[in-house]
Order: structure tokens, then C-alpha cells, then sequence
């Protein structure tokens, strides 16, 4: 077993669905919530080898702020020993969840009553799952699907972008010329299954935006359909977590959460039935930084920006609102963090927002070991995280909004960081 190290790990989930009633974040009105079609969940690992843990906490949730989180992570720590660093977490980013923050509309969409037990019940998810370790084996696979999603904007031959939903407010005049960017088909899949060979819980990476579920129920998603398939196929005490990929600009191509799930559960037990168990050295470690990123300028004039987006008359106002808010805080940067780890020869990286896919491939393209992953709202979150092309051509996410706070450069900066400290794991220690 993984020649002498010693692999442990334990999962467990939380429900934290809120009250039905409470409104639902994820566009840019609020929904009221009129049932639960999935229950939402806070979800942890934590993996020992050597004598090191390591804790990934995923949230149903459309974002988090750091602050918060950051409460859990203490609690946490306190209680288990396992160092605050070597605790990562990401929200998946569900838009049939209810308010974390003020996106869009003041705070008073928040159901303040609900939001304060996060912290307390993502301390106890990762003491549960620490309590449940276990000796297991480890499996890495990877698989693909090229139907599930697409760049969601569209270029235009005066140098302009829309976003595909907003295509019906496109000038008739100009020409398109097609997506103004890639998508990433690969999903990674990672598996720990105990001694006997029972599956304990399956983390997986895919690069699709959680907003497949645009309805008026509590719903994880299509994350949580693939938990549900994952569960039926190979017993009910596997607990499924989702790597959030860089899927800022990736949007369904249609199906929706049910079929996106199902389509993706197939990959991945395909792929853990022919399973091989990773015989190498199985090292874990992590590492973060702290980071500050400049705003994007909210002093220069919008107006043309806003006009030329797509959005209607009445949408357009919730962008000068945006402004106003952001104006009215007076910030010109922000304090954020970067975190990375790895499993044996394979790293991961969170951003703090909305990754655009072009960054995530870059991150894979670049990393020193033979595969990352990218997770995006990882650690904290600063809104669409955009490239220098897609905030010159404008569209939705080159707006300025408290979803969409940080510059092409405080992003580069996060990039460069990024890059330092996957670099730093993989010198680190070797590996086979």
C-alpha cells in the first residue's frame, strides 16, 4: 500500500439548506425560494499520509467571504490539530442558492440568521470527516466530455464581446465571428476507496459553470446529481465533492442540471471501474499566501461599457448601482490569498473568484507537475477573475460590480502567485 506510507482519510457533509422563503442569489433580481430540490450541503476530506493532513471543504454555495470561512477554519484547527494552511475550501458556485454577500443588491437579502452557523458547521464537517479517517487506497483518472459546455461570449468584428444570453440585443450590422474564447472538456476524478475495496468518497474537477438550475428551489446543481448517481452506483455512505474548474466564461450548451449531471456521472464511473490503484509515493502538503490586487477603476466613465453590453434599459441600472456601491466603499485594492496543494504528483490552486477558462488552461499549461487543476471561488471571493482580451472587448463580466471588483493586473498578480507557489510544493519534496 502506496510503498509504506500510511493513507488515511474520512468524509462527511452537513446540510445547510436554508428556510424555504429565503431568496436565492445567482442573477441579477432575487428569487424567493418555494422548496428544496436537491438540499445543500457543506462537504470535507481530510487526507493523511506520512503523518500530514490535508482538509478540502466544498460549499453549495454561490460564493463565500473569506472572513467568514476563515472563522470555520480556526474552529477547525482548534479542535483537530490540522494546520489552518492545510485547510482549502471553494464554494461550487450554485445560482439556485441563497445570498452569502451583497451581490447586487444590499445586504438585506441575507438571511443573516442562517448565514451565521456556516462557520460552526464547516468547523464540525471537517472534525467529523478527521474522526472518520480510515485506511483507504487512492486512485487518479481523468476522462473528457466536449457537449456539456460553451464560451459564453461571442465576438464581434468591431472588437466587441456579448454574452450568448444577451445575443438578442446584438447590434444586426456587425458581423460575429464566433466564441471569443476555449472551453476545457477534462475532468479529473479522484477516488479513495477503502481496503476492501468499498468506495469512501470521489472528488471530481470539471470546468462548467453551476448555473445549469435557473429555478425557484434550493438545488446543489449538477454537482449534486452526479453525488446522487455516484451514491446509487456504489453505496450510499459515498460522499461526492466538487472541484470547481475555471469556468467564469463556460456556460451549458442547453442541458440542463439533471442531464448535465447524469452525462457526467457516466464518465466518472466508467472511469473508477477500471480504476488503478496509485502505487507511488503518496505525499500531501500546502501551502498559502497572502496577496493584494488592485480594483478595476471605477472613476473612469462606464457609460459606453454598460450601453454596448447587451443588457436592457432596466439591467443596465444595476451596474450604475454597482458603481455607486463600490465608489461609496472608497477601496482601491484588496486583500485576498492564494492557496495551493497536492496529492502525490498532482496540484491544485484556488483563485478567489471566477476564473475565465483561458487562465485555468494557462495554469495546467505552466504548472511544473504533470497535472493541476485549477479551482476557482477558492479561499475568498473578488467576482470574475478576466483576462486583458475579454476586458478590452467588455461584455458582462468586464463590467465593474462587486461581482467583478479585481483588474487584468491584480489577476495577473494572482497568476504570478499562483505559479510561485505550485513551484514551491514541487520542489519541495520529491515524487514518483
Amino acid at each position: 500500500m502506496n510503498k509504506g506510507y500510511n493513507l488515511l482519510a474520512g468524509a462527511a457533509e452537513i446540510d445547510i439548506t436554508p428556510p424555504v422563503g429565503t431568496l436565492l442569489a445567482g442573477s441579477l433580481k432575487p428569487r424567493v425560494s418555494i422548496g428544496i430540490e436537491e438540499p445543500l450541503y457543506v462537504k470535507a476530506i481530510v487526507i493523511e499520509s506520512n503523518g500530514k493532513r490535508i482538509a478540502y471543504v466544498i460549499f453549495d454555495l454561490v460564493a463565500l467571504d473569506r472572513i467568514l470561512a476563515e472563522k470555520g477554519i480556526k474552529m477547525a484547527s482548534e479542535k483537530t490539530g490540522i494546520f489552518a494552511e492545510s485547510i482549502v475550501w471553494a464554494a461550487s458556485h450554485t445560482h439556485t442558492g441563497p445570498y452569502t454577500g451583497g451581490l447586487f443588491f444590499d445586504e438585506s437579502n441575507i438571511n443573516n440568521r442562517w448565514l451565521e452557523t456556516i462557520c460552526e458547521k464547516m468547523a464540525q464537517c471537517i472534525v467529523e470527516a478527521d474522526r472518520r479517517k480510515t485506511p483507504v487506497k487512492f486512485s487518479k483518472m481523468r476522462s473528457f466530455h466536449y457537449g456539456l459546455g460553451h464560451n459564453r461570449r461571442i465576438e464581434f468584428k468591431n472588437g466587441r464581446a456579448i454574452n450568448t444570453w444577451l445575443l438578442a440585443n446584438a447590434p444586426e450590422q456587425i458581423q460575429s465571428l464566433g466564441s471569443s474564447g476555449p472551453i476545457d472538456p477534462e475532468i479529473g476524478i479522484f477516488c479513495f476507496e477503502k481496503l476492501d475495496g468499498t468506495i469512501l468518497s470521489v472528488m471530481f474537477h470539471f470546468t462548467l459553470h453551476t448555473n445549469t438550475n435557473f429555478g425557484l428551489k434550493f438545488s446543489a446543481d449538477y454537482p449534486g446529481v452526479v453525488a446522487a448517481r455516484l451514491r446509487e452506483r456504489f453505496g450510499p455512505d459515498v460522499t461526492t465533492l466538487f472541484l470547481p474548474g475555471a469556468c467564469a466564461d463556460i456556460n451549458t450548451t442547453g442541458p440542463r442540471h439533471r442531464e448535465v449531471g447524469n452525462e457526467l456521472a457516466v464518465k466518472i464511473i466508467e472511469s473508477i471501474e477500471r480504476r488503478k490503484v496509485y502505487d507511488g509515493k503518496l505525499e500531501l502538503d500546502a501551502i498559502k499566501a497572502e496577496i493584494t490586487v488592485p480594483r478595476r477603476n471605477f472613476m473612469i466613465d462606464q457609460t459606453e461599457r454598460i450601453k454596448n453590453s447587451g443588457w436592457n434599459l432596466e439591467s443596465q441600472k444595476v451596474f450604475y448601482r454597482e458603481i455607486e456601491a463600490l465608489k461609496k466603499e472608497g477601496k482601491t485594492e484588496d486583500s485576498t490569498i492564494i492557496q495551493a496543494w497536492r496529492i502525490a504528483n498532482i496540484g491544485f490552486v484556488s483563485f478567489p473568484g471566477e476564473l475565465f477558462v483561458e487562465w485555468g488552461l494557462k495554469v495546467k499549461k505552466e504548472s511544473p507537475f504533470p497535472f493541476t487543476y485549477p479551482v476557482e471561488l477558492g479561499g475568498d471571493y473578488l467576482g470574475y477573475l478576466v483576462t486583458q482580451k475579454a476586458y478590452q472587448q467588455g461584455g458582462y463580466e468586464s463590467l465593474i460590480a462587486r461581482s467583478a471588483k479585481t483588474s487584468v493586473e491584480g489577476v495577473m498578480l494572482m497568476f504570478d502567485k499562483a505559479m510561485e507557489l505550485l513551484n514551491t510544493l514541487y520542489n519541495k519534496r520529491g515524487f514518483q
